[in-house]
């Protein structure tokens, strides 16, 4: 049988990013969520991490494109001349590769996302993070020692499989490519991580999980494990300074809340859980 979280990223992003995974997990499949800590609709989507216990919560590391929680000058080396985080994740990598970056400043930012989200009191199950830097292996090192020194049980491997299907999607073989890059240093970090699900799925389909995306990789899901499906929900916002993204929240709401999608789900025997209790499950150790 196999276990299914839905993951919702960038809550705190905007608030109509908050609102549309609000409601695919109120009225859908959404099971799980993580909040970006240096979002501009942090105290948001917090608010809704009180009132609504049944979501799941972790922490979207973030280490590019928005305002630091720190001042930007303890961190340098992370800020841009305007002091904004990095704006794209490969400006990050060159300098993350070139040694440029300064651990200890990266240190010292995610511990101060992860105190501001913690000091709500909202329990935290897991960590991942904004165009999944935390795969870097210094970085990895850094954020399971956070997750040991938080008690913050779990953390994404957001390693997938290649498959025929995603040749025809939106990112085509530049999407690919950037899987395999991950898909590297997830194998040279997996052993390090104690607790995460067996199988992740949507980076191909990343912002475009509309409804026929994600029926055709909720067909290719393994049989049996813990499996995390990556999706970012949200509101039409034609205001949104995200627009470059290409990113299409409304459309992944919209396939998220489908009935159809949930008789799926039935119809196969695939269980919602969440971060949260996917680790109490038979054959985990919590």
């Amino acid at each position: 049988m196999l276990s299914l979280i839905v993951h919702a990223d960038d809550m705190g992003l905007t608030e109509r990013v908050n609102e549309g995974i609000l409601q695919a997990h109120l009225n859908g499949i959404v099971t799980s969520a993580s909040i970006m800590a240096n979002g501009t609709a942090f105290d948001h989507a917090i608010g809704i991490g009180r009132t609504v216990p049944t979501l799941d919560v972790g922490i979207h590391l973030t280490l590019v494109e928005e305002q630091p929680c720190l001042e930007p000058e303890m961190i340098p080396s992370l800020v841009d001349s305007a002091g904004r985080l990095h704006h794209h994740a490969t400006t990050f990598m060159n300098k993350y590769l070139t040694g440029k970056i300064r651990l200890q400043e990266v240190w010292c930012e995610l511990e101060a996302q992860i105190e501001k989200v913690m000091s709500h009191g909202i329990p935290i199950s897991h960590l991942d993070s904004h165009q999944h830097l935390h795969m870097l292996p210094q970085i990895l090192k850094m954020t399971i020692r956070l997750a040991k020194q938080y008690d913050i049980p779990a953390i994404r491997l957001p390693r997938e499989p290649v498959r025929l299907h995603m040749i025809s999607g939106e990112g085509g073989l530049p999407r690919i490519l950037q899987l395999l890059i991950l898909n590297i240093f997830c194998s040279l970090g997996k052993n390090r991580i104690e607790l995460r699900p067996d199988h992740f799925a949507g980076f191909c389909f990343g912002g475009n999980l509309d409804k026929k995306n994600l029926q055709t990789l909720l067909q290719s899901l393994p049989d049996s494990g813990t499996c995390e499906l990556m999706c970012h929900p949200g509101l039409d916002d034609p205001n949104s300074r995200y627009r470059h993204w290409g990113y299409h929240w409304q459309d992944e709401l919209s396939a998220l809340i489908d009935p159809e999608i949930a008789d799926f789900l039935r119809q196969k025997g695939i269980q919602l859980v969440s971060y949260r209790q996917f680790g109490q499950l038979p054959g985990f150790e919590y």
